[in-house]
């Protein structure tokens, strides 16, 4: 799955301004309240089971999926809850296709994700640094494993970036830093880049780091 999402963080990065007018972010429902959610897990199933995906994407990549999928925590399990695609002469997401994903016509178990996740709560904005990646007033931050929710911690933007900052001095003692960053380079991106990029998305890339 590394993989995958490093394709995903490394086409936001490159063409950021195409980027942030045509990315849509998927949904999430905690506690009964929806959030805009910006892990595409779904992308990691269709890639093993290309023949379930409902629609095409114009250019294989999560900018123009041409879905929304909607995912929810329900009893500490993680679920697909919806997945829509545009309607017959509708511009928008609203025609539900889950069936056609899960037989049982029903919300799906996320049996495949494992990781490190957030989700922003609060205002969205954007540092004028950084036009991609907003920043919220709180964040909640929830380990999943094989579809099982463990550990979760709300922070406020200043404990998200102490929790950033710790996070990312561990993992930049690692070889998988080392490897992560090399390969970041290689496609493309300057040292400063790749070392800005690696601590922006430092949740997904040191998950086996969460805090005990």
């Amino acid at each position: 799955m590394k993989n995958f999402y490093f394709f995903i963080f490394l086409i936001l990065c490159v063409n950021p301004l195409t980027a942030q007018q045509n990315y849509k972010t998927e949904q999430i429902i905690w506690n009964g309240e929806t959030y805009p959610y910006r892990y595409h897990h779904m992308e990691q199933y269709f890639r093993y089971y290309p023949n379930k995906r409902p629609v095409a994407s114009i250019d294989s990549t999560i900018i123009n999926r041409n879905y929304l999928a909607i995912f929810e925590v329900i009893e500490n399990q993680f679920y697909l809850k919806d997945f829509l695609i545009k309607g017959n002469n509708s511009e928008l997401m609203n025609q539900s296709v889950l069936h056609k994903i899960n037989n049982k016509k029903e919300p799906m178990l996320l049996n495949w994700v494992n990781g490190l996740f957030d989700i922003g709560i609060g205002s969205e904005t954007f540092l004028k640094t950084d036009s991609i990646n907003p920043v919220y007033d709180q964040y909640i931050v929830f380990e999943v494993k094989r579809g099982v929710i463990g550990r979760t911690e709300l922070f406020t933007y200043n404990q998200m970036k102490l929790f950033k900052d710790y996070q990312y001095k561990r993992f930049k003692s690692t070889t998988d830093y080392d490897r992560l960053h090399s390969r970041l380079v290689y496609n493309g991106m300057t040292v400063n880049e790749a070392n800005y990029h690696i601590y922006q998305f430092i949740l997904f890339y040191s998950r086996s780091n969460f805090l005990r």
